[in-house]
């Protein structure tokens, strides 16, 4: 079989057209060049150069060999290459799902700016729910997962990433707009943008305004803060979202006040238990946690 040591000696003999010259390139002596070009030809069956005074002429059959030698070894440097990359966490596969709350607003500015330093990772990133993500974790079928609804399984570890106080979002020129807190009873009457009966935060905020025996108009029902963001800067109503979504939608129109009591969403990065983490994901998850602290919300 040939070696790699072999090749190396053609390689060199091919470039500099001396044993002396190749064997000062590979540092080792002339006659243990000698020797490794003498088992290549045995090994092969046939000579690769004819000798012209003090020089090593390659034969045609050298030269046909030394093409594809040439491809090796640039196959080679490519692996080399890769391998480097994958230490510098420049390329890889990674699927990351997330609730909206962070999925179309905290997120989007983390991925803008993780892509500049890992130009050639391919990432795969939807928004889903809650449960949907819960599942996809437990069966080990994402890298990442991100969302409010507190999980604990054996298939999965659990980190929180932010507690952050509920606000409450009025279209621009609503009376309540400059208010700097509202209340329960600041909103008696208001057509209130609502979520979905079987998530966990319509619990909250109904139970918030059901302790004071608070009526609003439930009369649209919105699948995520970013919904109750757009129909708010409409005019069709308020409602009471998370922070990072209601930032983004700012210079759609609306106000933006703090709402009491406080209502917290807890966000979490979820990771599978069994599936040894890629150092991609590694790298996202860091650079989450590098753009929360910065904006003040770790924690």
């Amino acid at each position: 079989m040939i070696t790699s040591r072999q090749l190396e000696a053609f390689r060199a003999i091919m470039a500099h057209g001396t044993v002396t010259a190749a064997a000062e390139r590979l540092g080792v002596s002339q006659p243990a060049v000698s020797k490794i070009l003498a088992g290549l030809e045995h090994e092969i069956g046939y000579p690769l150069f004819t000798r012209i005074k003090r020089r090593l002429a390659p034969t045609s059959e050298a030269r046909l060999l030394e093409q594809e030698v040439a491809r090796l070894y640039h196959s080679l440097e490519r692996v080399t290459e890769v391998a480097r990359e994958i230490r510098e966490r420049q390329i890889g596969d990674l699927l990351i799902y997330s609730t909206p709350a962070l999925g179309r607003s905290v997120l989007p500015d983390v991925m803008a700016t993780f892509m500049k330093r890992h130009a050639k990772a391919h990432i795969v990133f939807q928004v889903r729910s809650s449960t949907y993500i819960n599942q996809k974790m437990v069966d080990q079928q994402i890298d990442l997962g991100f969302s409010m609804m507190p999980f604990e399984h054996p298939a999965m570890v659990t980190e929180e990433l932010s507690r952050a106080a509920s606000v409450c979002v009025l279209p621009g020129g609503h009376r309540l707009a400059r208010r700097k807190v509202i209340r329960p009873v600041d909103l008696r009457g208001e057509r209130f943008l609502s979520f979905p009966l079987d998530g966990r935060m319509r619990h909250l905020i109904d139970a918030a305004f059901e302790q004071e025996r608070i009526e609003r108009q439930l009369q649209i029902d919105v699948y995520s803060s970013a919904d109750a963001c757009a129909l708010a800067a409409r005019g069709l109503g308020v409602s009471i979202v998370d922070p990072f979504t209601a930032r983004d939608y700012l210079d759609a129109g609306i106000a933006v006040v703090p709402f009491e009591p406080r209502i917290r969403y807890h966000f979490r990065a979820m990771r599978p238990r069994h599936r040894k983490p890629s150092r991609l994901a590694d790298a996202f998850l860091d650079a989450v946690k590098v753009h929360m602290k910065a904006k003040g919300w770790s924690g």
